[in-house]
This record gives C-alpha cells, sequence and structure tokens, in this order.
C-alpha cells in the first residue's frame, strides 16, 4: 500500500528549501579555477534549483512561518570558499487540521559533504493530534544515503536506504535517483526508480532564452518560475497532486543589492476531494519567509 504522507528526499529537499548560490565570483577568486566554480554551480542547481548571482554568499538561513500554526519551516545553508555546498539543514513542520483532528508532519534533514560526494539523512514522522491532545504516531521513516559524483565532479546520481515503521509493520526501500544535463551544460532530467510503493518518479526541467529555469515537471508536481522586467526572480506557482491537491503561490517582496530575495509570502491552498458527495473541503493558509545572508 502507499505510504500516507511520504515525499521522496529530493521532492522534500525541493519543495521547502529555497535557497541561493553564485559561481561568477567565485570563478574570479584565485583559489577557485572557473571550471571548480562551474561543477559547483552545477551540483548546487540539484540541491536548490536556483540561478547563479553574481555575489559570494557563504552562509544563509531562511525562515518560513504561518500565522495559523500551518507552518513552520527552518533551514541553514553553509558553502566553503568556492561555492560548493558545505551543510544544509532542514527542518520542517505542517500541521493540517481536519475536522476536529491535526495531522502533522515532521521532517529533518540534513546533507554534509563528504570525500568526493554528500551523505544526507532524513527523519520523516507522521501523527495525528486527536479532539483530547492525545499524539498518535502513525508512521516515522528514516533514511540514509549519498550523492556520487563522475570524474569531473559533477553529480551524477543519488542512492538511498530507508526503513519505515507503520503501526506494527515494518519496511524497508532502496532508491536510486540519476541526474541527466543537456548540451548547454544544465541539469534536464532526473529519474528516481525506488522499490517504495509510488516512490519512482521523472522530473524534467525547461528553461527560457537566458538559460532561466521557468519549470520543473514530473508526474505529481509542477512549478513554474516568474522574473521582473529587471532579471530578478519574483516569485513561483507550484501545484502538487498527491491524496490532495495543493496550490503553492510565492511572491517575492524585498530584494538585496544582489537580486536575492529577502522577504516573501505564500499562500498556501489545499483541496480535500470529497468521496461520498460531501461539499470538498479547501483549506487556505498564509506565511511570511525572511532570509538571511552571511557574505
Amino acid at each position: 500500500m502507499p505510504l500516507p504522507g511520504v515525499c521522496t528526499l529530493r521532492k522534500l529537499l525541493l519543495l521547502s528549501l529555497m535557497c541561493t548560490f553564485s559561481y561568477n565570483v567565485y570563478a574570479g577568486e584565485n583559489t577557485c579555477s572557473a571550471e571548480t566554480a562551474a561543477v559547483n554551480a552545477f551540483n548546487n542547481f540539484i540541491f536548490t534549483q536556483e540561478r547563479p548571482f553574481n555575489d559570494s554568499v557563504k552562509e544563509m538561513k531562511m525562515h518560513i512561518k504561518s500565522s495559523d500554526d500551518y507552518i513552520d519551516n527552518n533551514a541553514y545553508v553553509k558553502f566553503d570558499g568556492c561555492g560548493g555546498l558545505l551543510i544544509l539543514e532542514n527542518n520542517k513542520v505542517v500541521k493540517s487540521r481536519i475536522k476536529e483532528n491535526v495531522i502533522v508532519n515532521v521532517v529533518n534533514i540534513r546533507i554534509n559533504k563528504k570525500d568526493e560526494g554528500w551523505r544526507y539523512n532524513m527523519t520523516f514522522k507522521l501523527s495525528d493530534i486527536d479532539q483530547h491532545g492525545i499524539d498518535n504516531i502513525l508512521m516515522i521513516q528514516r533514511m540514509h544515503g549519498k550523492f556520487l559524483t563522475g570524474s569531473n565532479g559533477k553529480i551524477t546520481k543519488s542512492e538511498d536506504t530507508s526503513y519505515a515503521t507503520l503501526g506494527d509493520e515494518r519496511m524497508k526501500f532502496k532508491a536510486e535517483t540519476r541526474f541527466l544535463s543537456d548540451d548547454k551544460g544544465r541539469l534536464s532530467e532526473s529519474g528516481r526508480v525506488s522499490t517504495q510503493p509510488n516512490d519512482s518518479s521523472n522530473t524534467r526541467y525547461f528553461y527560457d532564452d537566458k538559460d532561466r529555469l521557468i519549470r520543473t515537471q514530473s508526474d505529481s508536481t509542477t512549478e513554474e518560475y516568474t522574473y521582473t522586467d529587471d532579471g530578478k526572480e519574483s516569485g513561483s506557482t507550484m501545484v502538487q497532486k498527491f491524496s490532495t491537491t495543493e496550490t503553492t503561490v510565492t511572491i517575492c517582496k524585498e530584494w538585496n543589492k544582489f537580486g536575492r530575495c529577502t522577504r516573501a509570502e505564500r499562500d498556501i491552498t489545499v483541496l480535500i476531494e470529497s468521496e461520498n458527495g460531501e461539499k470538498d473541503g479547501i483549506y487556505k493558509h498564509h506565511a511570511e519567509i525572511d532570509y538571511e545572508y552571511v557574505y
């Protein structure tokens, strides 16, 4: 049976974290070759799907918070002197109120640079808080894996193993994701094959004539990106279709001098279709997003 509420590590990373990275300035520093900077740009695009910026950010923090307690998300990213990812941490809590119960999704992710690749760990917990305030754990899944690179240093695939507990049932899954590039060296496609039901997927990436990402598309999720007249990223619209349909619209409100977003607003609409002819459930949430950068 499909595990309720479970996403792959890659989906969770890309849906919950928006961080940015630049190779232009790094390439001009004495200790960083243009080749190294380009490799780091490609690898970090796999992690974050963000375009390059003409700066040399070293650390970034992000906080997403809604006033109704629906979402509370904290992320931290650290880069080395040439822009390569050293650490990525993401802690996310989503509380969905359905009738008199509250469904809680807790996701903790950590990626560390290790030798020529990266190791990652993820913990996912799904629980149900009833009307009496009792927290009943429905499922826990723990995943560990690694990103592997080719001889040129670019990431070519990831491998992971996860262990899930659903009631009295314990399960083990394995998965592999391969990353492909187009003739311009841009990430064009990622394909995931997993032994976990509903976890295999294929994602395609589309760009405009300025090499800016404008759309990502998989079987369950489509995200489109927009830009201002002067080239800054203005926002995105994402539609996810699982057991529910979730539409997320993010709009940047303020930028720093390098064009990085410093404050954004996010509107989330969750549609739960009824099964017995009843009225569909529609839940709307508004969140504020703050970014901090260290140079």
